[in-house]
């Protein structure tokens, strides 16, 4: 784009040939009078020549002021390009790391409801012996039923997931995919570095890619305004031209009998400064001239919208990765304290101490706190990522460094 609009500013050269045959047949008859007498003129000749013609222009813009902000106008749009380039890879990196982990995300949590739905199916067979061995009620096994129906579902939904997350993920890459690789158990989960709300919002405010895109938009939609303006302006345009022309053929009398040969030769150059001063052109100009006034002060707005945004973002991601670390531990003892409570319920329904009820509500709590332990540790890393991405400084490198906690299934199912 900037070179495009530097053109305008250069020399702009045009040489022009042709060559051209001509055969022409012409009779006229010429009446004049002289002394009080009649006399007449007649010709039919034949003409047969060729013509060759060389040009050469040359112009210089040496006051063109629309030219000029048109190419600033182009190196500022270039620029925009740039980061515009930079921004969609570093959305395409969130949009990949977003849809693999929602892949994995979904797989957790079916292997949650599988293990959930194996473990209440175990329970109500169980029940249902006691059940016919006389020692609880029927109201027992229509709860564990109950609970089982739920966890079906719950599998089935899941299941459904995985399925839809597998689609997402092939249409993005454009490939199937089959055996994705885990999150390591030992993936550190700590604050972000640096820890301050502010220094983040510091960063955004210099590195935010979003934010550069609109104050190079603002800067092209500025000289664009400028350009219009200055189109009333005089423009100054130095010229060169050369000419050369040659012909040369026969012209034959049929009334003479002869033949006559003619050549012509003609070669010149000009040169000069031309002035142009747009007086009126049905207010197209002018009209011009307030639309693109119009559009630099929406993309100012635009601009001053999106530092909002960038801002407001960049603190909301700081505050989700913060929160996130917090929830992972917390999730983590919450597993350990649900298994332990599902452990004591079991022990006071064999003690008769507990009912049924609380036992299958205690063993959801525990598939519950696994589910929403494996979800907290994927919102971490996408928060984290989302939070680098607003301030402007995701890269290529923070998804290598991710990648070396990924792990095969056999290598997970070890860890």
């Amino acid at each position: 784009i900037e070179k495009q609009a530097l053109a305008a500013l250069l020399p702009q050269a045009r040489l022009q040939g042709g060559y051209s045959e001509n055969k022409t047949e012409q009779s006229a008859r010429q009446v004049f009078e002289l002394e009080g007498q009649s006399f007449s003129s007649v010709t039919d000749d034949d003409i047969d020549s060729d013509l060759t013609r060389y040009s050469l222009n040359v112009n210089q813009a040496i006051l063109d002021l629309p030219a000029w902000f048109t190419y600033k106008k182009g190196r500022e749009a270039s620029r925009l390009a740039t980061a515009q380039l930079e921004l969609d890879r570093q959305n395409l990196i969130i949009q990949a790391v977003g849809a693999y982990f929602e892949v994995l995300r979904a797989l957790d949590n079916l292997e949650v409801s599988m293990a959930e739905e194996r473990a209440s199916k175990r329970r109500l067979e169980h029940v249902e012996r006691r059940f016919k061995a006389g020692i609880v009620a029927i109201t027992d096994v229509h709860e564990a039923k109950a609970v089982y129906d739920l966890t079906l579902v719950d599998r089935l939904n899941d299941d459904g997931r995985v399925d839809t997350a597998y689609e997402a993920l092939t249409v993005l890459t454009g490939q199937s995919h089959h055996e994705l690789w885990q999150l390591h158990n030992d993936f550190p989960v700590v604050n972000p570095t640096p820890g301050g709300r502010n220094e983040w919002v510091e960063t955004a405010l210099k590195s935010s890619l979003s934010l550069k895109v609109a104050g190079y938009n603002a800067k092209v939609a500025r000289y664009h305004s400028t350009a219009k303006k200055l189109e009333h302006g005089p423009k100054i345009t130095g010229f060169y031209s050369y000419t050369d022309f040659d012909e040369d053929g026969l012209a034959a009398s049929r009334i003479m009998a002869r033949d006559k040969p003619f050549a012509v030769e003609s070669e010149g150059a000009i040169w000069g400064v031309r002035l142009d001063i747009p007086l009126f052109a049905g207010g197209g100009i002018s009209s011009q001239r307030r639309q693109a006034n119009k559009q630099y002060n929406n993309a100012l707005q635009q601009e001053l919208d999106i530092r909002r945004r960038v801002v407001q973002r960049t603190r909301a991601h700081h505050i989700a990765v913060m929160t996130n670390v917090q929830r992972v531990k917390a999730r983590a003892q919450a597993i350990i304290s649900s298994r332990s409570a599902l452990d004591a319920t079991q022990s006071g329904y064999d003690a008769e101490t507990r009912n049924i009820v609380d036992l299958l509500q205690a063993q959801r709590s525990l598939y519950s706190a696994l589910r929403n332990h494996a979800n907290s540790r994927y919102d971490y890393v996408l928060s984290q990522l989302r939070l680098k991405h607003s301030a402007g400084i995701l890269s290529i490198e923070d998804v290598d460094e991710l990648n070396q906690w990924m792990v095969s299934i056999t290598e997970a199912s070890g860890s």
